[in-house]
C-alpha cells in the first residue's frame, strides 16, 4: 500500500509540475482561438506529459501496471480544442501500439478516443469554468477508466483490488488537474485585465504615457528588421489652463473627455493614440506615409476648432496646436522623433496656435503646414 501511494504521488507531482510549465507557454490562456502554433506546442507538451506518465506506472496489484495517460487528453480537449487534442491522442496511440498489438492496446485506443470526444462534447455544451463542468468531465473520465479495467482484468477479485486503487487516483488527479489549470487561466485573465487598465488613462480611456512608451519601444525594435515610416503627431489644447481657472476642474475634465473622443473618431485605427499627461496628446503612426498624416492632422485641427465643446452651462470654443515629425523624412534618428515633434509643437504655439507645424531639420526649426 505504501508503494502504491508513492507511485500515485509521483504521478500527481509530474502532472502538477507539467501543468505549471504549460502555464508558462503563453502569457494568455490557451483557447480554441489561440494562434495555431501555440496550440500545436500545447499539444506537443501534453504529449510529452502523457508519455512520461506511461513510464511512471502505478502497480495497483502484483503484476498489474496502470497509468494516468488520459489526464493530459482531458486537459487538451477541455481547454485547447481540436488541434492539441488530436496531437496528444495520436501520440499516445502510436506509442501504445509500438509496444504491441493485443486486446489491451485496442482497448486503450478506444479509451483515449472516447476521452477526447466525450470531453470535447461536454465542454462544448457547458461552461468550461463551472465546477459542475469539470466535475462531470472527471466522473466521465473515471467511469471510462473503470470500464477499461473491467475489460482487461476479468478476474473479479483482482478487478476490485485494482479499482480500489486506480479509481480514486484517477478521479483525484483529474479533478486537481482541471482545478489547477482553471485557476491558472483565471489568474492570467485577471492579470491581463489589470495590465490593460494600468495602460489606460483613467479620464479619457486612451492609452497613457506608460503604454505609449512601451509601444514606441516596440516600434523601434521592429525598425531593426524592417525599415518603415514612423510619424509622430503631438497635440496640445490651446489655453487649457484658462478653462480650469474659469470653469473649474470638472469642466476641464469634461473638455478632455470630449477632446479625446474627437481625436479617437478622427484617428480611428490608423494610429496609436494616447494622452501623455494634462492637455497633451500624441498619435504615433506606423507604416503610414507623412503625405497621409499631414492632411489627417489638419482635419483633426479643424474638427477641434469648428465645433464648440458642450459643458453643463455653456458652449466653449477651443483650438489645439499640432507638431509633426517623421522618421526618416524630417528626423534621421528614431530616438530624436519625440524631441523633434515637441519642437514643432512649441513652434506652433509661438506662431499663434491653432495650426499644424511640421519639423524642419534643414532650418533647425519647424514650418507651418497649410492645406
Amino acid at each position: 500500500m505504501k508503494s502504491i501511494l508513492f507511485d500515485v504521488l509521483h504521478n500527481v507531482t509530474l502532472l502538477m509540475a507539467g501543468f505549471y510549465l504549460l502555464g508558462k507557454l503563453s502569457p494568455l490562456p490557451i483557447t480554441r482561438e489561440s494562434p495555431w502554433l501555440t496550440r500545436v506546442l500545447y499539444g506537443l507538451a501534453l504529449s510529452v506529459i502523457s508519455l512520461l506518465l506511461m513510464q511512471m506506472t502505478i502497480e495497483a496489484a502484483p503484476g498489474v501496471m496502470v497509468d494516468l495517460r488520459h489526464i493530459p487528453v482531458v486537459v487538451a480537449a477541455y481547454f485547447g480544442g481540436a488541434i492539441p487534442t488530436t496531437i496528444v491522442t495520436i501520440a499516445i496511440i502510436i506509442y501504445r501500439f509500438s509496444l504491441g498489438t493485443n486486446l489491451a492496446a485496442f482497448t486503450a485506443f478506444g479509451f483515449i478516443v472516447a476521452i477526447a470526444l466525450g470531453t470535447s462534447l461536454i465542454v462544448r455544451e457547458m461552461s468550461p469554468y463551472a465546477k459542475r463542468t469539470f466535475t462531470l468531465v472527471t466522473l466521465y473520465a473515471t467511469a471510462l477508466h473503470a470500464l477499461v479495467l473491467w475489460i482487461v482484468l476479468p478476474k473479479q477479485i483482482l478487478l476490485l483490488e485494482v479499482m480500489a486503487v486506480v479509481i480514486p487516483a484517477s478521479f483525484v488527479s483529474s479533478w486537481l488537474a482541471l482545478l489547477i489549470i482553471r485557476d491558472i487561466r483565471l489568474t492570467k485573465q485577471s492579470l491581463r485585465m489589470l495590465r490593460q487598465k494600468a495602460q489606460l488613462d483613467f479620464l479619457t480611456g486612451l492609452n497613457n504615457s506608460r503604454a505609449f512608451n512601451e509601444y514606441f519601444t516596440d516600434v523601434k525594435q521592429r525598425l531593426i528588421l524592417t525599415k518603415q515610416s514612423v510619424v509622430l503627431l503631438t497635440i496640445d489644447i490651446d489655453h487649457f489652463k484658462q478653462v480650469n481657472d474659469t470653469y473649474g476642474h470638472e469642466a476641464g475634465d469634461e473638455v478632455l473627455r470630449q477632446f479625446a473622443n474627437r481625436l479617437r473618431d478622427g484617428v480611428a485605427e490608423s494610429g496609436y493614440l494616447s494622452r501623455n499627461g494634462g492637455e497633451e496628446f500624441s498619435v504615433l503612426f506606423e507604416s503610414v506615409p507623412l503625405a497621409e498624416v499631414l492632411p489627417l492632422a489638419e482635419q483633426l485641427r479643424e474638427r477641434i476648432a469648428s465645433s464648440p465643446f458642450r459643458l453643463a452651462t455653456t458652449e466653449l470654443p477651443l483650438t489645439a496646436s499640432f507638431g509633426l515629425a517623421a522618421f526618416d523624412e524630417t528626423t534621421s534618428q528614431i530616438d530624436q522623433l519625440m524631441p523633434d515633434a515637441d519642437a514643432a509643437l512649441y513652434q506652433a504655439k509661438q506662431q499663434g496656435r491653432n495650426q499644424v507645424v511640421l519639423f524642419s531639420p534643414n532650418a533647425e526649426s519647424a514650418v507651418s503646414f497649410q492645406e
